[in-house]
């Protein structure tokens, strides 16, 4: 059982600023980094569709046991998506005050989404695994919640949370195929473009 984490959230609370894109190009001296350009890398096979709100919780989990969320204090994000008949992938990002409040925010992450394995993978109970693990690539650390769904109509879903620096990057994609090796291939390209 997770305990409160009331020095994180102090500083997630206080240190927080939303983010705009106010920097041609990328990541500048003096400046924040423009996160909608960096967000803007084509993948191929999918094409851009608008992505729906962030979703400030992580995971369901099971009945009792609180859900892992992100601090609505982030703000709105950056966000952009991209979809094809077979899978989606949107990305939601954030530039917060310091390298210190992203790594806060990914902390408590951390410390919450192993509740997430507390759920079935699937609303309806359905046959399946979700599993929770450290990643780490490109510049990036984070948590994976990664769940797969069996059955006529199989599955995949991943949710990464990660940051490098002051950025906090969100990606939640589907698939019906076990490999989402584009989500990394994504953050990677995401990361050459902030330098």
């Amino acid at each position: 059982m997770r305990t409160a984490v009331g020095w994180a959230a102090a500083v997630v609370v206080g240190g927080l600023t939303a983010c705009t894109s106010t920097v041609a190009g990328t990541a500048s001296p003096g400046g924040p980094p423009d996160l909608e350009a960096a967000l803007s890398v084509p993948l191929p096979g999918l094409r851009p569709a608008d992505p729906p709100p962030p979703p400030w919780q992580l995971c369901t989990t099971a009945p009792g046991t609180p859900a892992p969320h992100l601090d609505p204090a982030l703000g709105d994000p950056v966000t952009r998506g991209y979809a094809s008949d077979e899978a989606t992938l949107h990305a939601y990002a954030w530039a917060t005050s310091a390298p210190m409040v992203a790594e806060a925010i990914l902390g408590q992450a951390a410390m919450e989404v192993p509740d997430c394995v507390s759920a079935p993978p699937s609303p309806g109970g359905g046959a399946g695994a979700r599993t929770v693990d450290g990643w780490t690539g490109s510049g990036w650390s984070g948590v994976t919640i990664r769940t797969e769904v069996s059955g006529p109509d199989p599955a995949v879903g991943e949710t990464r949370l990660v940051r490098a620096e002051e950025v906090v990057v969100l990606v939640v994609a589907t698939g019906d195929e076990p490999d989402l090796r584009w989500v990394e291939d994504y953050l990677a390209a995401v990361a050459d473009r902030l330098g």
